[in-house]
C-alpha cells in the first residue's frame, strides 16, 4: 500500500487525507499544533467559546454541489442542524437600524423606503444577485483521473452560467468602496461596508447572492464541529494524525519526493501533500526553492487577508443579533489604524457559546497590521498594545450597552502574530484579498518537476476561504491516484 503524508491538518489537509485514505492509500497526517483544524478554529476562556472561522458556510444547503462534498468529509450532515441568521448584518444610522436581510427582494423593500432616490441602484443590486445566486463553486475531476463517480461540467450547466459572465466581469473591475458610492443615501452605503473597502465588488455581490439562494447558513457546533466530524471520518478509515508533530523539511531525492523530517526523526511516503498555507510552506519546507512558476507567483501576487480577532466574554445578556454596527463618539486605535465603527457577532442563544444568563461576542478589525504587531512584539511592548485595545473595546461596548459595566469576564485578542504562532501561516493570513482587477485563477497544486509532491489550500484559488480548502484537498488526492493508477 503506497504511502502519503499531509502536512497540516486543516480543512484543505483532512479533505485530502480522507479522500486519499478511501483511495486506498495509507495516510498519515503531521499536523503541528495540539488539535486540528487550522484556521477553521474555535476556543474557550473562562466557560466563553469564540468563534474563529466559520460565521456563515457556502455549501451548507443541501441544494448545493459543495454540500455533497462537507458531508463526504464529515464535516457536516443531516443531522447536523443549520441555522440562517436573519438579518445578516445592520449597523445603525441616523436614529434607525438597517439591516441585511437573506432576502434580496426584502433588503431592497427597506432600503426603498428609507431613500427613493437610489431606486435605479437598487433595483440594479437587486438583478445583479439573481444573477450571482445561480453560480457555484464547479467541483469536477483532474483530467486523466479515474473516478467511480464522475464529475463533469455539463452543458446545461455552462449555459445557465452565462447569463453571469457580464456581471462578474463588471463588479470585478470596481471596489466595494466604489460600489457603495453608487448609492446616495450615507446609511446604505454604511450598510454595504460589512466587506473591506478594498476588496472587488463582486466578493460583495456574491455574499449577497449566497444569502439569497438560502445557503451560507452556520452549522452547529461551527469550527470545532466540523473539525471533528472531518477527523472522526479520517481516522474511522484507518488513518492516522499526528498532533504536535512539525515537519521541517520535504525530502526530494532525484527529482523524487521519499518523505519528510520531523524534529523527531524521518517519515517515508511515496507521496507528500503540502497544505500549510502555500507562501510559509514554500519559504520553510525546501532545501531548495521550488521553480514551479505558479508558487513563484504567489507571494508576488497574493495580497494576505490578515485581521486582528477578537472575543468578549460578558456576564449579561444581549439579546439583539448581530450586535449593530455603530458609529463611535470617540474612535479607537488598533494597531496603528483609527477605528471608527464596531459592531459584535452574537451568539446569544446557541447552546454552549456562554454561561446561561451571559453572551459571547466577536469582532475582526480587517488589515494587514502584522508588521506592527511583529514590531510591537520585538520592541517589547505586544501584550501592552493588546491590553490597550482591550480597555478601549470595553470601554466603548459598556457606554453603549450599559447593563455590561463591571460584567466583562473575559476579553481575548488574537493578532496576525498569533494566527502566524498556531498555524504557521505567512503573516497569519487565513484568504487573500481580491482587488479590483485580480482574476479568480486557479492552481493546479501539481509541481511537474518534481514527482509525488503537490500542494492544496485555501492559496490555490482566489479568494479562498473554506471552499476552496475543501475542494484543493479532493483534488490533490485526485493528483496522487492519477500519479499511481489508482481509482479515486
Amino acid at each position: 500500500m503506497k504511502k502519503v503524508i499531509v502536512i497540516g491538518a486543516g480543512i484543505s489537509g483532512l479533505s485530502a487525507a480522507i479522500y486519499a485514505q478511501r483511495s486506498g492509500f495509507n495516510v498519515t497526517i503531521c499536523e503541528q499544533h495540539s488539535i486540528a483544524g487550522g484556521m477553521c478554529t474555535s476556543w474557550r476562556r473562562k466557560g466563553y467559546l469564540f468563534e474563529g472561522a466559520v460565521h456563515w458556510l457556502t455549501g451548507s444547503s443541501p441544494k448545493t454541489v459543495l454540500y455533497q462534498l462537507w458531508k463526504d468529509t464529515g464535516a457536516l450532515s443531516d443531522n447536523v442542524p443549520v441555522t440562517c441568521h436573519d438579518p445578516f448584518y445592520s449597523v445603525e444610522w441616523e436614529g434607525k437600524t438597517l439591516n441585511i436581510y437573506r432576502d434580496i427582494d426584502k433588503t431592497a423593500e427597506q432600503l426603498l423606503a428609507l431613500s427613493p432616490e437610489d431606486k435605479k441602484v437598487i433595483e440594479s443590486l437587486v438583478k445583479d444577485v439573481k444573477t450571482l445566486e445561480k453560480v457555484e463553486m464547479p467541483v469536477t475531476d483532474i483530467k486523466g483521473v479515474k473516478t467511480e463517480n464522475p464529475k463533469r461540467m455539463s452543458l446545461n450547466l455552462l449555459l445557465s452560467l452565462l447569463p453571469s459572465l457580464p456581471v462578474i466581469g463588471r463588479l470585478n473591475k470596481i471596489s466595494c468602496k466604489d460600489y457603495t458610492s453608487f448609492f446616495k443615501y450615507r446609511g446604505i452605503q454604511k450598510l454595504f461596508q460589512f466587506m473591506p473597502d478594498e476588496y472587488c465588488a463582486s466578493s460583495l455581490l456574491f455574499t449577497l447572492a449566497s444569502l439569497h439562494s438560502g445557503d451560507g447558513g452556520y452549522p452547529e457546533g461551527g469550527s470545532l464541529g466540523m473539525i471533528a466530524g472531518m477527523e472522526k471520518t479520517f481516522k474511522d478509515l484507518g488513518g492516522a494524525l499526528l498532533l504536535n508533530t512539525k515537519v521541517n523539511k520535504v525530502n526530494i531525492n532525484n527529482g523524487k519526493t521519499i518523505g519528510v523530517t520531523l524534529e523527531s526523526g524521518f517519515l517515508e511516503a511515496d507521496a507528500v501533500i503540502v497544505t500549510q498555507e502555500t507562501i510559509a510552506a514554500c519559504e520553510k519546507l525546501f532545501d531548495i526553492p521550488l521553480k514551479e512558476k505558479w508558487l513563484c507567483d504567489l507571494k508576488e501576487k497574493i495580497s494576505p487577508a490578515v485581521c486582528t480577532f477578537v472575543g468578549i466574554g460578558v456576564r449579561a445578556e444581549i439579546k439583539i443579533s448581530p450586535v449593530p454596527v455603530w458609529t463611535l463618539d470617540t474612535p479607537i486605535k488598533c494597531a496603528g489604524e483609527t477605528i471608527n465603527e464596531i459592531g459584535f457577532y452574537n451568539y446569544s442563544g446557541l447552546k454552549g457559546y456562554a454561561p446561561e444568563g451571559c453572551t459571547a461576542l466577536t469582532t475582526a478589525f480587517m488589515g494587514d497590521t502584522y508588521d506592527y504587531w511583529k514590531k510591537a512584539k520585538e520592541e517589547g511592548r505586544y501584550n501592552e498594545e493588546k491590553k490597550s485595545l482591550a480597555d478601549e473595546i470595553i470601554r466603548v461596548l459598556c457606554v453603549k450597552y450599559p447593563q455590561t459595566e463591571g460584567k466583562i469576564d473575559v476579553i481575548d485578542i488574537a493578532t496576525p502574530l498569533t494566527y502566524e504562532r498556531y498555524t504557521g501561516a505567512n503573516k497569519g493570513s487565513w484568504m487573500s484579498v481580491m482587488k479590483p482587477g485580480d482574476k479568480m485563477t486557479g492552481r493546479s497544486g501539481f509541481v511537474k518537476n518534481t514527482e509525488g509532491l503537490y500542494f492544496a489550500g485555501h492559496r490555490l484559488m482566489s479568494p479562498g476561504g473554506m471552499p476552496v480548502a475543501l475542494v484543493s484537498g479532493r483534488t490533490a488526492a485526485q493528483l496522487v491516484c492519477r500519479q499511481f493508477g489508482v481509482t479515486f
